[in-house]
């Protein structure tokens, strides 16, 4: 088993690497939507799908990563690293619903039929409230590792 300092800096790419595929993930879905090639929608499914199983790797380290900064930084607010944590289990729930609506369009088309004409306006959706969510985890983040920069 890795040590905490692998797991942290594994958590810190993922973590780092979500908010930028959701972000692309975002610009493919509409390029999607305004285009309405097949193509492209399934490039955008791929795409999430990828993104949200990317997302499974935080999951797993993020505990580890949580107790050592806990431990870490005892003299800083804790309620910030809690918030930080919930706001990245929200993230990650949404990555997983974006997901599983990308599989079940990928599926569609390995069945030879076309996804239903509500699915990419969902999962659009889904995306944009993530990438809200994200920025605010990430904002967070950023207080955790950048402490000098709180007011």
């Amino acid at each position: 088993m890795p040590d905490s300092s692998d797991n942290r800096l594994v958590t810190y790419c993922i973590s780092t690497f979500s908010c930028i595929r959701n972000s692309c993930s975002l610009i493919f879905g509409w390029k999607a939507i305004r285009s309405q090639k097949e193509n492209d929608y399934k490039r955008w499914y791929w795409f999430s799908l990828l993104a949200s199983l990317f997302t499974i790797g935080i999951y797993f380290t993020g505990p580890q990563t949580a107790t050592y900064i806990k431990d870490t930084l005892t003299h800083y607010p804790q309620e910030l690293i809690e918030n930080h944590a919930l706001w990245g289990r929200f993230s990650f729930i949404g990555n997983i619903f974006g997901g599983i609506l990308a599989l079940m369009a990928i599926l569609n088309y390995a069945q030879e039929e076309k996804p239903h004409k509500s699915i990419p306006w969902i999962l659009i959706g889904i995306i944009l409230v993530n990438v809200l969510i994200l920025s605010y985890t990430a904002h967070l983040g950023g207080m955790i590792r950048r402490p000098d920069l709180m007011l």
